[in-house]
């Protein structure tokens, strides 16, 4: 088992996890993570949060998924760079870093919004929430208007919030009974809705090497 890669990690974790062996999943998620596998350092951190087959440790959790978004927005940075020098870059893939940066700086901002093994801090989630919406991350955009709505972390603000919400039910969110988001009065001219992300659960199906 040491000698699978850690994309071979991941892949096993992923099928254990979905049949139920939560232990061996998290195992094999804690080897890809150790070994700089930016989705196994996301899925570890969710582990390690949720208690999947193992003590929870939130606190271990937020180190992974620093981790994890630091990884990614390298990875990011690598590839834009040779995008500029006209080398060519894996289109599947580079989306792929960019929904897990985006879902990394969003569970941040789940963790500091808890005070889930980190100090409680909501003006901070907001931040969090509203970087991961820039990177076009549904849950993020969502949170962000729910945020804005309640006055969680900010002023209320139900134009903001609005323009928010109607982001996420661009990317195919559901908005039943928020249907005044509509209204002209939180409307913005300028504002122009986004075709609909993928589905989350592409960052767990990266083409294999």
């Amino acid at each position: 088992m040491s000698d699978l890669s850690a994309e071979e990690h991941v892949s096993k974790a992923i099928a254990l996890h979905e049949s139920g062996a939560l232990q061996e999943s998290s195992w094999h998620l804690r080897h890809a993570a150790k070994q700089g596998h930016p989705t196994g350092m996301l899925l570890y951190a969710l582990a390690c949060r949720h208690g999947w087959g193992m003590r929870p440790n939130p606190r271990e959790a937020v180190q992974w998924l620093r981790k994890a978004a630091d990884s990614a927005s390298l990875e990011i940075a690598d590839e834009e760079d040779q995008a500029k020098e006209g080398k060519p870059v894996d289109v599947t893939e580079r989306k792929t870093r960019k929904a897990q940066f985006a879902l990394s700086i969003y569970e941040l901002g789940v963790s500091h919004m808890n005070g889930w093994g980190i100090e409680q801090d909501k003006a901070l989630a907001l931040r969090c929430f509203e970087i991961a919406a820039s990177w076009g991350d549904v849950d993020a955009l969502a949170e962000s208007g729910f945020c804005y709505a309640q006055g969680i972390g900010c002023k209320k603000d139900l134009k903001k919030s609005a323009k928010f919400y109607r982001e996420a039910e661009a990317k195919g969110m559901s908005m039943v009974g928020n249907s005044w988001i509509h209204k002209p009065k939180y409307s913005d001219d300028k504002d122009k809705a986004r075709s609909k992300s993928r589905s989350r659960k592409s960052i767990f199906h990266r083409k294999k090497d």
